[in-house]
């Protein structure tokens, strides 16, 4: 059941401070600017969904700051999203400056500064979920806030119609929505974060190809080296169509390959000078990948008038 914050139950000359106090309550300590005192209303519905708050804010124009001084009070780690549902609204944070119209997503971070302008009246449904339990890394997270993330392709097209219909559940449903909503949140982040570094794929391979040997190297070992999340590691690599697991093992054949024709190390101790721990599963794929296995390319590798191993 939602529990509804109004300014309507109270005196006009109280209703300002009071909605300072609903803000700070439902969300984070803030500070709120009304332009018009006189006049002002504003009522927020909040919802739980899980881990989930679903807050839908319908008030009159203002202007709300999580300032530097807040939030090194406070140190709330919570990641937020705004789903604007009608009147204009401003995300600022960043450095970067997010206008929405109704439809349009846009993420911010209490755990830094940030502001939020809406000119005119208004109504956002707010989405709040502690920062621990979305599984991205704080550079995915960044490279998205206070982009408007419009619904018109990708993910937000998907996202914003779900995401303006979610309502309160209970029991099972409750946990499936739940899940359902955290995961298009995650989506939503790696799907509006901006294109990588020219480099940054460059970077990654130079650092499997330093760390082949090491039977440890996984995409998990990848990303935590360049500070990014899985899922972010394996969209980089999507674009080559082949998986970070395969490209590091076709770097591992490739190697051990050479070392076949040039080196007089038995087969297992070649599998697992490359990373390869059972010397079964590294014929397999060898002989998968090359037709032949490593003993019989080895034989014919050497055996005169062959070039030799390249």
């Amino acid at each position: 059941m939602s529990v509804v914050l109004t300014t309507d139950t109270q005196p006009e000359a109280d209703r300002v401070a009071f909605w300072h106090d609903v803000v700070c309550r439902s969300f984070v300590p803030l500070n709120v600017a009304t332009p018009d005192a006189d006049a002002f209303s504003g009522t927020v519905a909040n919802d739980r969904l899980g881990r989930l708050q679903v807050s839908t804010v319908h008030a009159a124009a203002q202007r709300v700051r999580r300032t530097p001084r807040l939030v090194a009070e406070a140190g709330d780690e919570f990641v937020l999203l705004g789903l604007q549902a009608f009147g204009p609204g401003v995300v600022t944070q960043d450095g970067r400056r997010a206008v929405l119209r109704p439809g349009d997503l846009a993420f911010y971070d209490a755990a830094r500064p940030y502001e939020l302008w809406f000119p005119g009246e208004f109504e956002m449904k707010v989405f709040m979920v502690p920062r621990r339990f979305l599984g991205i890394a704080d550079a995915d997270l960044h490279r998205v806030t206070a982009t408007t993330l419009r619904p018109d392709a990708g993910v937000p097209a998907l996202a914003s119609p779900f995401l303006a219909r979610l309502t309160a559940a209970e029991g099972a449903a409750a946990d499936r929505l739940s899940a359902s909503a955290l995961n298009l949140l995650e989506s939503l982040v790696l799907d509006g974060a901006e294109p990588p570094e020219p480099t940054l794929l460059l970077r990654i391979r130079a650092f499997i190809a330093d760390h082949l040997a090491e039977p440890g190297l996984t995409p998990a070992t990848i990303a935590a080296a360049h500070r990014i999340s899985v899922r972010y590691l394996h969209k980089l690599f999507s674009a080559d169509g082949v998986s970070v697991a395969r490209w590091i093992q076709q770097r591992r054949l490739e190697e051990s390959r050479r070392d076949l024709g040039r080196s007089t190390a038995t087969v297992a101790a070649i599998a697992h000078r490359w990373g390869f721990a059972d010397a079964a599963h590294y014929s397999r794929s060898f002989k998968s990948a090359y037709g032949l296995s490593p003993r019989e390319w080895r034989i014919e590798a050497s055996a005169p008038g062959q070039g030799g191993a390249d």
